[in-house]
């Protein structure tokens, strides 16, 4: 009995030795990034339901100078969906509905037949996404979308889908908003309520919330989301001060079901536990959420994982990304992102380790840390966390100080270093839009062509850089040229119904 007892004494003289290097390690890393300013929010490690790492990092609010800590609460963005699936499969094990039923069913005066609520799940629904309030918020600028609007907005509209329901994935928040309209209905409570009654309590979550308000906090726990006011701008503000967001960060941030659950790292980490210890949900009903969406020609989904770096796969499955790495088993969990925010929650269901990141000033080294973080967990070298500069903003700086020869020339002489700098299709497009609509510049418009013309050069396949492209040749008086590039947009994209408008305008000037 005495062999027996030294040998456990041992093993756990080994245990714990290995748990504080392990911490030591993740100490290090997170020093560095604490030095660097990497990170402006909250990490919090969990190995079997046990923190054994949490961390804070810069300013709840920057313009006041609050901190973040443990009890500082974020918007968890698309997270929200797994609360909204969760949600969806408890009604379904008490039989109130089935997940092949068409959504049509429950509201007969939902204009498209064939969608049924696995579609609305796994996002195969051919949905439109936020383009689909543009048209009403051109025409009521000060307009907030709500869940109620949704099915009489899309009767209005009359927008086609993208592709007959199952036969591709598109992600669309508006499936789950749907979806949130379809627990209250069914429930007879509000989608908060719900939630809260039978998620967020049963957990024990008590600093979470689903508040539509939630953009505009009395909580001064909340933590306010901040950017860049211009691309070339080295300051943070609050992104309800920005313009330019003014569509996603005020017309369209008050619809639940798809975001606006309000938590923090701890109360997540509660739901996660509660989760996977089956308080919530059925062992079946896991296992079906977390089965890759099958297509209508058969064909599982399958795509390269670009949610943490290294060789893997990823799918999705009844709200739930789905993660296959080499050497590390299959994950589980959500990212989540609004303009001024970044969250993360990640479980890797053969390691018994999650990882919750939350980050309310989000830069590049945000995938580079999480990714660390887990590296270090399973023993690995963190990975190499520099931060690569956007060649967006190099570009935007260049061309606003020096002129467009200048900009092409820093921006074609960097553009192959892609160690320390990346070039965003995104970003550049939404650098054309602040120069034509938001910029004090001088010749703004002219700024804007040349940025959007760069960017269809070096994105030829994609209809909306021709299609952005041609709205600023418009607002600039070169109709014909316009003309031009919306028929090529159309031609990437038939179901281009903005630039389909917009070219049958400028075909009646003519």
């Amino acid at each position: 009995m005495k062999h027996v007892t030294f040998l456990t004494l041992l093993l756990l003289c080994g245990i714990h030795l290995s748990a504080q290097r392990q911490l030591g390690k993740l100490n290090q890393y997170f020093n560095h990034v604490a030095q660097q300013g990497y990170m402006n929010g909250n990490i919090l490690l969990a190995q079997n339901g046990n923190t054994i790492y949490r961390r804070s990092f810069g300013a709840a609010d920057i313009a006041g100078g609050r901190p973040n800590n443990d009890s500082s609460r974020f918007n968890l963005a698309s997270i929200s969906k797994v609360f909204t699936s969760t949600a969806i499969l408890q009604l379904k094990e008490k039989g109130l509905l089935h997940l092949n039923d068409t959504f049509q069913h429950y509201f007969p005066s939902f204009p498209y037949s064939g969608i049924t609520i696995r579609h609305l799940l796994t996002h195969t629904s051919g949905l439109p996404d936020l383009e689909l309030y543009e048209s009403l918020i051109r025409a009521y600028p000060d307009t907030i979308v709500t869940n109620n609007i949704i099915i009489p907005t899309l009767i209005k509209e009359k927008m086609p889908l993208y592709f007959s329901p199952g036969d591709q994935f598109r992600y669309s928040n508006t499936n789950y908003s749907l979806l949130a309209l379809l627990v209250e209905q069914l429930s007879g409570q509000s989608f908060a309520a719900y939630l809260d009654t039978h998620i967020f309590q049963p957990a024990g979550m008590h600093r979470t919330s689903c508040d539509a308000s939630s953009f505009r906090p009395a909580d001064t726990a909340i933590v306010t989301p901040h950017v860049y006011s211009m691309f070339y701008d080295s300051v943070y503000t609050a992104v309800f001060n920005v313009k330019r967001y003014k569509y996603t960060a005020y017309n369209n941030d008050a619809a639940i079901g798809a975001s606006n659950i309000v938590s923090t790292t701890g109360d997540l980490q509660l739901f996660d536990k509660a989760f996977f210890d089956g308080r919530l949900i059925s062992a079946a009903s896991m296992k079906e959420a977390f089965t890759p969406v099958v297509l209508n020609n058969g064909d599982t989904l399958w795509e390269h994982m670009d949610t943490m770096r290294g060789e893997g796969k990823g799918s999705y499955g009844l709200g739930w990304d789905i993660f296959r790495q080499p050497g590390f088993g299959t994950a589980v969990g959500h990212g989540g992102f609004k303009f001024g925010l970044a969250t993360f929650y990640y479980r890797n269901i053969d390691l018994g380790e999650t990882i919750i990141a939350f980050d309310n000033a989000p830069g590049a080294p945000f995938g580079d840390i999480i990714t660390s973080a887990f590296y270090i967990m399973n023993q690995q070298q963190a990975f190499p966390t520099h931060v690569r500069q956007s060649l967006v903003r190099l570009f935007a700086q260049a061309i606003t100080q020096y002129g467009f020869d200048n900009a092409v020339s820093c921006l074609s002489s960097l553009k192959s270093d892609t160690t320390h700098y990346y070039f965003s299709e995104k970003e550049m497009n939404q650098l054309g839009y602040e120069f034509l609509y938001f910029s004090s510049f001088p010749a703004h418009q002219q700024l804007a062509v040349q940025t959007f013309m760069i960017n269809m050069l070096l994105y030829p396949k994609s209809f909306n850089t021709y299609d952005s492209y041609a709205e600023a040749l418009s607002a600039t008086g070169k109709k014909q040229e316009a003309i031009l590039m919306y028929q090529q947009s159309i031609a990437l994209n038939p179901n281009n119904a903005d630039g389909i408008r917009a070219l049958q305008r400028l075909l009646s000037q003519r």
